[in-house]
Parts: C-alpha cells; sequence; structure tokens
C-alpha cells in the first residue's frame, strides 16, 4: 500500500473530519464537557471570593478576641452599650419604627 495513495483517499479525510466533528460535539455536550467546566470555573471564582470575605471577618473577629481577653475598656463598653446598658446616670433613648 502506497503512502500518497492513503493521502489522497477522500474517504479517509472524511472520515477524520467527521469523527473531529463528533469529538467536539461530545466535549461540548456530554455531562463533564466544556460547558460544565465553565459553569465550575465560575462557581470557583464565587466560593474564593467568598472565602476572602470570611477570611477577612475572621481576622476582624481574632483581633476582638485578643482585645477581650487583654480586657480593653473601649471594647468592653461598646459591646456593653450594644446590648443596651448604660453607664449610671446616663439615660437611654430607643426609637422604634412605626408600623402603617
Amino acid at each position: 500500500m502506497n503512502a500518497g495513495w492513503l493521502l489522497k483517499s477522500s474517504t479517509l479525510w472524511w472520515a477524520l473530519g467527521l469523527s473531529g466533528v463528533s469529538s467536539l460535539a461530545i466535549l461540548f455536550v456530554s455531562p463533564d464537557g466544556i460547558m460544565n467546566l465553565r459553569k465550575r470555573e465560575a462557581e470557583l471564582v464565587a466560593f474564593r471570593q467568598d472565602l476572602g470575605v470570611k477570611a477577612q471577618r475572621n481576622l476582624e473577629l481574632t483581633e476582638e478576641v485578643k482585645r477581650l481577653a487583654a480586657k480593653d475598656p473601649e471594647l468592653l463598653e461598646a459591646l456593653a452599650r450594644r446590648q443596651g446598658f448604660a453607664k449610671p446616670g446616663e439615660t437611654i433613648y430607643t426609637f422604634r419604627e412605626r408600623k402603617n
């Protein structure tokens, strides 16, 4: 068999073309294909952003714990005020939203 004859064979080229088109279709349509890959990459980006936000919040809470352990008076006062406590002699005013 001659290699030149094989390269001139239109049947061979049609088979290769059909195989290539079929392979591309399978890549796009299959459950583990390109479309699913793009969706998972978008999810990964969202998870990384969420992880960054949570890491920042974790650092803030770690600092607050350190300040609480050191008995920081400003922090303790802020926490007490957040819970509605006041110093002796202070008056607390609360405002409620009107219901329509």
